[in-house]
C-alpha cells in the first residue's frame, strides 16, 4: 500500500499539488487529469525522485519499483534485448525474446533501440518496466505515440505481466482500463 496524504509540491512559486491525499492499495490505478495538473509529479514523490513541501508520502521500506518514465530512457546504440536485460538480471534471453514478440514485429529484434519509431520505443519501454522484479509498476503515460491497436495490445500485455503486483498509471484517455480504480487530481 501506498498513501499520500495531504501532499503539496510547488515549484517556483506555481503549486502543483495542493493537500492532494490518495492510497494505492492492490490493484491497479489509473491516476488522471488535464496536462499539468500533477500526475507526473505525484509519481515522482512516490518513487521518493522528490520530497513534498507539506505532506507525507507512507510506502513500506523496501518497496521495489519498476518504472517506465514519459521519456522512454532508452539505450538508443544497443539492441532490443540488450535493454531489457541490463536493467532486469532476473529474465532469460529466451523470457525478454518472447515478450519482445507480444507487441514488436519480428525483424525489429535485430535493430537497434534508436532506429526504432516513437511508438516501438514507447513498448519497448512498456516492455522492460513490466518484466522487472518489483512490488509496484508505476507507468507515466504508458501509451504516449501508440495508435489503437498497438494501445489494446499494450493494455493487454501490461495486465497479462502484472502478476499481481500494484500498478499506477497515467493517462489522458480511459479507453480499455474502465476496470481499473480511477484516482483524479483536480
Amino acid at each position: 500500500m501506498i498513501e499520500l496524504k495531504n501532499v503539496s509540491k510547488s515549484f517556483d512559486d506555481k503549486k502543483v499539488l495542493d493537500s492532494f491525499s490518495a492510497v494505492f492499495d492492490s490493484g491497479e490505478y489509473l491516476l488522471k487529469g488535464p496536462s499539468g495538473i500533477g500526475k507526473t509529479t505525484c509519481l515522482r514523490l512516490i518513487l521518493g525522485l522528490i520530497e513534498p513541501d507539506e505532506g507525507e508520502v507512507i510506502l513500506a521500506s523496501g518497496t521495489r519499483f519498476a518504472v517506465c518514465f514519459q521519456e522512454d530512457r532508452l539505450f538508443e546504440k544497443e539492441s532490443l534485448l540488450t535493454n531489457i536485460l541490463a536493467v532486469n538480471d532476473n529474465v532469460s534471453e529466451e523470457d525478454a525474446e518472447k515478450a519482445l514478440l507480444e507487441l514488436l514485429p519480428a525483424d525489429s529484434l535485430d535493430k537497434k533501440a534508436g532506429e526504432l519509431s516513437g511508438g516501438m520505443k514507447r513498448r519497448l519501454a512498456v516492455i522492460r518496466a513490466m518484466l522487472h522484479d518489483s512490488d509496484c509498476v508505476i507507468l507515466d503515460e504508458p501509451f504516449t505515440g501508440l495508435d489503437d491497436e498497438a494501445r489494446t495490445k499494450t493494455i493487454t500485455f501490461i495486465k497479462e505481466h502484472l502478476n499481481g503486483r500494484l500498478l499506477i498509471l497515467t493517462s489522458h484517455d480511459e479507453r480499455g482500463l474502465e476496470d481499473f480504480s480511477v484516482i483524479s487530481i483536480d
